[in-house]
């Protein structure tokens, strides 16, 4: 019994050990398919976080690509818009803020912009960086062409303003930089798709081969050129490796404005060993245990392998069930449609949650009510057209119409339906797509009303406008007057221009249609053509309309070219008259300043007589009378100067600041007169000495300050102040501003103050007197020394005229040097004792009594007794009866024989070379002064001269006999 007892003890711990080991066969098994199972869970977790991560990825560097390109777009857009045409044709501060725009433009968008060409009317400027990241701006003659499909170049034109830009990208570059910016992994891989084709972007050398299987390729291509996101699981291949290992394929499609391209972006996983290297020590382990239950995992094996299989089928229909609902969803939302399902009846049982989107409707009202929306004229023949689309078994149908919008307008609609129908042909509904047009449809709208009134615009331009293909065939026109044509228009279509024009007009228009097909440029020609009304004159352009057609424009510019030919007509009378003018004011001149010179002589040698205070009295107002007189013949002569060009600068060294004030010396009797607050002011940086015309800035302050001081009431005020603009070197700007406090301008008369001859107040009563000359005197010759002048005024308040002239800074070491090139304090001749200081043989040649009675007195006055010749040819019997005089005073004309001849002949008497000739008239023209000079003369003194005129020469000539004696 005990025996049994231990045999049955000994049996029950055998059955115990085998339920134990059977136990722990079971468990261990069960511990390894758990731990498989959730090895396969983490692993497939990881697997889905990634390409989770990873889509957003693709997503994100999409649309930063897509933003930043834009932006880029955005900024050319609003940097064209805003071009001046006169950029480079003003100042240099315009200039220098357009080229800080451009440069600060380019540096934004560095990694995009390859280089940007500006397009101005009168230049082509380019900007770019060089290898050494130097900004670089280069004009150029004439504009670089680049291709239509050049996937680099964006041109944007300003139509209005004439200006355009060409930006040049570097694409590549761009894609670099931006993806750059995405870390996604050793074993990730980056691509730019493009039209079919991926572009490997940031990858190493050996990884260039990296591409996705064909399979998946096609794939993303397909989705990619609908413009859809996506992923897809598949093999891919690395380097040169045979076998594709398992990735994950992530893309996002995107837009590149303007261009026409398709864009995406591609991230490339491998994900063959995901989870594998986490859990590798783990696997050694599971493999020793699996190793012993080798028997039961390979009687499990088929079963787990059934079930994985089965498994993957499932997940493999849910993902691409998933897959069609996504691809549904996205194409309804970008397209704005929505999916119905209507029965045999025509009655709606199905609708998608896309209606309320589109139209604003719930899907059970719309189910219910739709017919009610659709708009009633085309609710008929949308029935009709599908009840013949049944009758005729077709299987789609496609229609448009309006349906009522929730929000009360009518929407555009256009509806695509799939016809469905039993074994029998019997009817048994449909599944239609409905899609929302409204913006399609205006836009077609508004293009069909743009092209009608194109047409009606061509039709009604005078213009002969015939359109071609590259061949030279006619192929359309739009003429308003067939009048002008050899024969009627609709005859010539089909036909080659060059079979149907006459020479020599073929010959000139083959030219230019092959030169405008060529190099894309309008070509200019002008022809002659006998017509039915006539001969007439056209003016053609020539210039392609597109790739396909050629376009010329002709135009009849008979009349133009009459006309033309009138105004030449005209110029030519003009200048005619012009010159007439010139020589009036010439004659008229000298034969009022001949009387002058007389007059003024004669009041200035009584000054230097014994007079009493009343005498005194009357000479001043004839001295003065005289010399307003002569000032308005100057104002007149000066202006006729001006108009005609031939006023010129004579630039001299002066001390600015004494030269100024002793200006402003000249009206100190008016302002002590009128009590008037005279003020000055020079700038911190006023120079000692300047080089400029200093007569004509005495001219201009003369004119201007005595204008403020004239107008300036009793007891007012007038300010000057002078600032100075250092340029370049030693050249200056020198700003004047002159202000009073008179009674203001009326801001309408402001512009006729500088017109010639013009007073504001042109009553015979008013106040102040004058020409009307001098503003505009001084506005020209403030011109001439490279001004302008500013006027400001304000009626009650007073006036401020500025203006500047160029001038140059002189070193004292050039005014006081050794070697110095000017005389810049010339004493005024002493007229005492002249002759006994300065003793000489002088011929005076006159015709005038009254100014030969001045002269005679005038040398009289200084001491000398002096020759008379009364023309040219008594002085020219002087010299060759063998007088040899030190000087003579010659007048220019005269009867017989001129100053000018007599001079000539003068110069051609041997011994008489030596002899000085200086000429007296009252001609004060320039080219009359280099006449005088071109015939030999030595000086020239315009009448009237003074008795200081005639000492100073006579003292210079003295002085040049006394140097040659002594040499």
């Amino acid at each position: 019994m005990k025996g049994r007892r231990f045999d049955f003890a000994s049996g029950n711990k055998k059955g115990i050990y085998r339920w134990f080991i059977f136990l722990g066969i079971a468990v261990a098994f069960i511990i390894s398919l758990l731990a498989f199972n959730f090895f396969a869970a983490l692993r497939d977790s990881q697997i889905e976080s990634i390409q989770v991560s990873l889509g957003k990825q693709a997503e994100l560097a999409g649309k930063d690509i897509q933003n930043t390109f834009s932006a880029m777009y955005e900024d050319m857009l609003f940097f064209v818009n805003n071009l001046e045409p006169w950029t480079y044709e003003r100042s240099s501060n315009e200039t220098l803020a357009f080229e800080r725009r451009a440069r600060r433009i380019f540096n934004n968008h560095r990694f995009i912009l390859d280089s940007v060409i500006v397009i101005f009317p009168k230049q082509i400027v380019s900007f770019r960086y060089d290898q050494k990241n130097n900004f670089i701006h280069k004009f150029h003659q004439e504009l670089e062409q680049f291709g239509h499909n050049d996937p680099r170049v964006i041109e944007l034109r300003n139509a209005s303003k004439g200006v355009g830009i060409i930006i040049v990208t570097n694409l590549d570059r761009f894609f670099n930089d931006q993806l750059s910016n995405f870390y996604l992994g050793l074993d990730t891989k980056k691509f730019i798709w493009r039209d079919d084709v991926l572009y490997p972007v940031n990858l190493e050398k050996n990884d260039r081969s990296f591409t996705p299987s064909k399979d998946i390729l096609d794939k993303l291509q397909e989705d990619l050129y609908l413009g859809l996101k996506g992923q897809k699981v598949g093999g891919a291949y690395f380097g040169d490796q045979e076998k594709s290992k398992k990735s994950t394929i992530h893309y996002y499609p995107f837009r590149l404005v303007p261009f026409e391209n398709k864009y995406g972006v591609v991230f490339i996983q491998d994900i063959s060993k995901v989870g594998f290297e986490v859990y590798i020590n783990y696997f050694y382990i599971l493999f020793s245990l699996l190793s012993l239950l080798v028997l039961i995992l390979i009687i499990l094996f088929k079963f787990i392998k059934n079930i994985q299989v089965a498994n993957s089928t499932i997940q493999a229909g849910a993902k691409e069930i998933k897959e069609l609902f996504r691809r549904q969803t996205l194409l309804l939302q970008e397209s704005k449609g929505f999916i119905y399902f209507q029965d045999e009846n025509g009655e709606m049982y199905s609708v998608s949650d896309e209606v309320k989107q589109v139209l604003g409707y719930n899907p059970e009202d719309f189910k219910t009510n739709f017919k009610k929306y659709i708009r009633p004229e085309h609710n008929a023949r949308l029935d009709n057209f599908i009840r013949e689309s049944m009758d005729s078994q077709k299987d789609n149908l496609q229609f448009e119409f309006d349906f009522l919008h929730k929000g009360g307008q009518w929407v555009r609609v256009k509806i695509f339906e799939k016809l469905l129908y039993d074994d029998s042909g019997n009817f048994k509904g449909n599944v239609g797509i409905c899609t929302d047009i409204q913006e399609k449809f205006e836009s077609e709208f508004k293009l069909k009303e743009s092209e009608n009134r194109l047409r009606a615009v061509l039709k009604s331009l005078p213009d002969l406008i015939f359109i071609y293909d590259n061949d030279g065939v006619f192929r359309d026109y739009y003429v308003k007057d067939k009048t002008l044509l050899m024969a009627p228009p609709e005859s010539t279509m089909g036909y080659n221009f060059k079979d149907i024009m006459p020479e020599p007009i073929r010959t000139d228009l083959i030219e230019a249609f092959d030169k405008a097909q060529k190099t894309g440029k309008l070509q200019y020609i002008t022809f002659e053509m006998m017509v039915p009304i006539g001969k007439r004159i056209f003016e053609a352009r020539v210039f392609k309309l597109d790739e396909q057609r050629m376009v010329t424009m002709a135009r009849d510019i008979t009349a133009q070219k009459l006309w033309e030919k009138g105004l030449q007509e005209a110029k030519e009378a003009a200048e005619q008259a012009n010159k007439a003018k010139s020589e009036f004011l010439a004659n008229m001149s000298h034969e009022i300043r001949t009387p002058m010179n007389g007059l003024l002589g004669i009041v200035e040698l009584m000054e230097q007589t014994q007079l009493d205070k009343l005498q005194k009295q009357y000479i001043q107002v004839i001295k003065d009378s005289g010399k307003s007189l002569t000032n308005i013949i100057n104002d007149i002569l000066d202006y006729s100067k001006i108009e005609s060009g031939m006023m010129e600068l004579k630039l001299t060294v002066f001390h600015f600041k004494n030269e100024i004030i002793r200006v402003f010396k000249i009206f100190s009797g008016l302002i002590e007169k009128k009590q008037i607050k005279f003020t000055y002011a020079f700038g911190p940086l006023i120079p000692g000495y300047v080089r400029l015309d200093k007569e004509k800035l005495a001219q201009i302050l003369f004119n201007i300050i005595g204008n403020a001081v004239k107008f300036t009431p009793q007891e007012g005020e007038v300010h000057v102040s002078i600032e100075v603009e250092p340029v370049l070197e030693e050249n200056i700007i020198l700003h004047f501003v002159v202000k009073d406090n008179g009674e203001g301008i009326p801001k309408e008369k402001i512009a006729l103050l500088t017109e010639p001859f013009v007073q504001l107040d042109g009553s015979n009563t008013r106040e102040f007197q004058g020409t009307g000359l001098g503003l505009a005197i001084s506005k020209k010759l403030i011109e001439l020394m490279g001004g302008d002048l500013e006027i400001r005024s304000e009626v009650g308040v007073g006036s401020e005229f500025g203006f500047s002239v160029f001038g140059s800074v002189i070193n004292q070491s050039e005014v006081f040097g050794e070697n110095r090139i000017f005389d810049l304090n010339e004493e005024e001749v002493q007229l005492l004792d002249l002759a006994k200081r300065c003793p000489m043989d002088i011929l005076l040649v006159e015709d005038n009594s009254t100014n030969l009675i001045f002269m005679k007195m005038l040398m009289d006055q200084l001491g000398y007794e002096v020759s008379i010749a009364r023309n040219g040819l008594e002085a020219l019997e002087f010299v060759k009866n063998g007088r040899v005089f030190d000087l003579i005073f010659m007048d220019i004309q005269m009867p017989k024989m001129n100053g000018l001849d007599a001079t000539k002949h003068i110069r051609g008497i041997k011994g008489a070379e030596s002899m000085m000739i200086v000429g007296l008239s009252a001609n004060a023209f320039r080219e009359d002064i280099e006449t005088a000079y071109a015939v030999g003369m030595n000086n020239y003194l315009t009448k009237p001269v003074s008795i200081h005129e005639i000492a100073k020469v006579i003292s210079e000539r003295f002085k040049e006999i006394s140097i040659k004696k002594e040499a």
